[in-house]
């Protein structure tokens, strides 16, 4: 079988094509052999053939074929109707969804056989066909099909190279194989985006029915619309994103029409082989993946398409905090993960070849960061230090610290399109490099001598400015451990505490900085919905601390050991050569605060979650208007805040006095209901 997907005739195979059927010799001389019989040559043993399936050759075995999956050979020419090519164009959407979704391409895309048969469907390489039946014109397959099976692979070939950026990470993110089979890598866009023009011109001017014609052309004109945002500059031409985006889900919206199932007996399933990766390079196991029902292929389509329009309200906001709470909400409502190819995209658009957003130096970063964290434009903090400086300063610690803004921007605004165990242990580095520079910030500022009230309450700001971020991210490790379900039930109420610690210090953060943000700034609305917040969630973590409790049955010891190497993070040497990090890492301190919450009897668990879940239901019924584009998903983040809270209020006890009657097993962390906190079986 042909393995060239290009324009080129089809070279003679090495070693040339004149190869025996041998299987009726092995069959005949297995019959003489009785049942566990072996037949071993000369110099290999058992034990060599044990030792191949023990090292795991996935190979080892991809040539056996089994009676039930013999089939008769492929013929690329075989005439099909209408509905068959749509039948052949719907699962190049699908294998092409499949890819994305992780799968290699020996188990989606390269499982069409008309990819490995380009060269035979070529027209220019036919004769002109006598006798064609009018039901099923040959042009349907050398002019339609040849056209998508094109823009398939011009689609996965934008797509690979994006992915080949080492954004994201082969076999652990995508599969990157591509089996020696050519994705048209030297062939130009603009001439397949003709072919598809010109696919569609072919149809229109047929004498199918309508219904037909329109079939056809909707699929083409979704490859094509695809194969154009894919070759967009995005940030050059946001507008065509968000029109192409509009254009192909209003395409799949009309596809979404009641399948009409194929016939089992129809040849066109013949144009589909899940088992080719035995025909094929490959170094992976052979794996058979059933593609979805067609519903769920648009589903699939349709959100790939969402994420594309959410990429283009990215481009279109060049703010470090839009991009972050873009990322962080998709994380806490938990939504389905972007494709590696678009988290890719996201990385590249946000800082490539030494310009953030694509248009701007990357100091553009340090302006942006007090900006949006503290409402001061940085020409006021580079004044305001030069106004109380020493006669002499240091010419390089305003470049020290810019260089070391930029270095951990860059990663950590990159780190939201990691994948969610990466990204957590990106964090977990992240924060010791934000007290480093907290540190720096904190002893330049010392040097200074405000000359005025106005210079101190700025300079007394900018290292809170650090101290905010990380907190933050101390935060969002914590959180990201009960939403991968790394904590054992005696690490959750630890984990709550240290996150009840954090939070505190978190809100007495910005308490400290409000004075000295403007009011009417965008930094003073966010702190102040971020103090109201931290405040329900600190509220939360307090409560559940509390009734985790009884998770606590391990000796002291065995507590200890498994604290030092759960938050390692913060227990790493180098903090104590720095202004200390608070809250502190502090574990003697648990046993004491545990036993004061317990004691106090006038403390209830679910009047705490109701005066949470009040308040994010006021956060969620204020405006947004400090996130733009992603109003309505902080909004929607804060009901399932809220609607946390009423579950856990409505399955615990008022008072800690009735504490011990909760069954402590009727709490259930499930992350699709709630990422963090935990619901009560009963409620």
């Amino acid at each position: 079988m042909p393995m060239h997907s290009g324009f080129e005739d089809y070279l003679d195979i090495p070693g040339g094509d004149d190869f025996a059927e041998v299987t009726d010799l092995f069959v005949a001389g297995a019959q003489d052999m009785e049942p566990e019989e072996v037949l071993l040559m000369d110099g290999f043993t058992l034990m060599d053939a044990m030792s191949a399936f023990e090292i795991g050759e996935p190979r080892l075995d991809s040539g056996m074929i089994l009676e039930e999956q013999r089939r008769p050979p492929f013929d690329p020419l075989t005439p099909l109707l209408p509905e068959e090519v749509c039948w052949i164009l719907d699962r190049s959407f699908a294998c092409e969804m499949e890819w994305h979704a992780g799968k290699t391409l020996s188990q989606s895309v390269f499982t069409i056989l008309f990819v490995h048969h380009l060269p035979d469907i070529n027209p220019e390489y036919l004769p002109p066909e006598e006798d064609e039946d009018p039901a099923r014109p040959r042009w349907l397959i050398t002019v339609v099909i040849r056209a998508a099976m094109l823009g398939l692979l011009k689609c996965c070939d934008f797509a690979w190279r994006e992915l080949s950026k080492n954004r994201v990470h082969d076999i652990e993110d995508w599969q990157g194989e591509k089996c020696d089979v050519s994705l048209l890598e030297g062939v130009n866009s603009d001439l397949i985006m003709h072919l598809l023009d010109t696919a569609s011109d072919w149809v229109q001017q047929s004498d199918l029915s309508d219904a037909q014609i329109d079939a056809l052309c909707d699929r083409l004109y979704l490859r094509k619309t695809l194969l154009a945002l894919y070759k967009l500059d995005l940030l050059k031409g946001v507008d065509q994103l968000w029109y192409h985006t509009t254009v192909g889900r209003e395409l799949i919206d009309r596809m979404r029409t009641p399948d009409n199932p194929i016939p089992p007996d129809s040849s066109v399933h013949l144009a589909m082989d899940a088992y080719i990766a035995r025909r094929l390079p490959n170094f992976m196991p052979i794996r058979i993946t059933e593609i979805p029902p067609l519903g769920q292929i648009w589903d699939s389509l349709d959100a790939f398409l969402e994420f594309w329009a959410e990429i283009g309200h990215l481009v279109a906001s060049p703010s470090l905090s839009l991009w972050k709470t873009a990322g962080q909400l998709r994380y806490s409502l938990h939504k389905r993960p972007a494709c590696a190819f678009h988290r890719s995209l996201l990385q590249t658009l946000f800082f490539d070849k030494e310009l953030v957003f694509g248009t701007y130096r990357p100091t553009r970063l340090v302006e942006q960061f007090f900006y949006e964290t503290i409402g001061i434009p940085y020409p006021a903090i580079t004044q305001a230090f030069k106004r109380s400086g020493p006669a002499n300063p240091p010419a390089s610690m305003q470049d020290v610290v810019e260089r070391r803004i930029i270095r951990l921007m860059v990663p950590h605004i990159r780190s939201y399109w990691y994948n969610p165990p990466r990204r957590r242990r990106h964090l977990m580095k992240e924060v010791l490099q934000w007290h480093m520079l907290y540190d720096v910030m904190l002893k330049d500022v010392e040097t200074h001598e405000p000359p005025d009230a106005e210079t101190a309450a700025i300079l007394r700001a900018v290292p809170l400015t650090a101290r905010i971020w990380r907190l933050e991210q101390c935060r969002e490790v914590i959180l990201a451990g009960f939403q991968q379900e790394l904590y054992a039930p005696e690490e959750r109420p630890i984990a709550y505490w240290y996150l009840a610690r954090v939070l505190d210090q978190h809100i007495a953060c910005i308490e400290d900085v409000l004075p000295s943000v403007a009011r009417d700034s965008g930094a003073y609305s966010e702190l102040s919905f971020q103090a109201d917040h931290l405040a329900a969630l600190q509220m939360i973590s307090t409560a559940l601390i509390a009734l985790t409790s009884m998770y606590i049955t391990s000796t002291w010891k065995r507590i200890s050991i498994n604290f030092k190497r759960r938050y390692k993070w913060v227990l790493d040497p180098e903090f104590k050569t720095l202004t200390p990090a608070h809250p502190l890492p502090d574990l003697l301190s648990f046993p004491s605060m545990l036993d004061e919450l317990l004691q106090d009897t006038l403390y209830s668990p679910s009047r705490t979650f109701e005066l949470a879940e009040n308040i994010a239901h006021r956060l969620s019924e204020s405006p947004q208007e400090a996130v733009s584009h992603w109003d309505r998903d902080r909004r929607q983040y804060l009901r399932n805040l809220a609607d946390a809270c009423d579950r856990l209020k409505r399955g615990t006890p008022d008072s800690l006095i009735e504490l011990p009657n909760l069954n402590v097993k009727t709490l259930k962390w499930i992350p699709d209901v709630h990422p963090w906190f935990p619901t009560v079986a009963s409620a």
